[in-house]
Formats: structure tokens, sequence, C-alpha cells
């Protein structure tokens, strides 16, 4: 499936949680990140819960010592 992580178009196995995306995409999970998508904000809490879904936009937000 494709989604748009941060302004790119990316191509990424079906089923893949917002977890394993911040994992693959940061190298592994900075101290403090917020993830933005389908216009909602998603708290750490939340990150193994959301399934993206094919053309999802998905933004990350970091703050923190550990920005990217």
């Amino acid at each position: 499936m494709k989604i748009i992580i941060s302004g790119k178009r990316k191509e990424v196995t079906d089923g893949l949680t917002v977890a394993q995306l911040i994992n693959s995409e940061t190298n592994g999970r900075p101290r403090y990140v917020s993830v933005v998508t389908r216009k909602e904000l998603l708290l750490e809490g939340g990150f193994n819960d959301v399934v993206l879904q094919d053309g999802d936009t998905v933004e990350f937000i970091y703050s923190g010592e550990e920005e990217c």
C-alpha cells in the first residue's frame, strides 16, 4: 500500500502499525514523538493500536533533546 510520510510517497506493507512505522523510519523510537495521521494527533500510548491504511498521510512531530 502507499502512504505519504512527511510529504514523501512511500510503499509500505499492509497491516503496518504506527509503532512499526516509527521504528522503521527513525531507527528506534525517539525520546518524544507525536504522530498526526488522518487529521488525528496520536499520542504514544496508541501507536501499537493504529493500523495504517492505503492513502494515509503521516507527519512526525519531534520534541525534546533527541530531535531528528
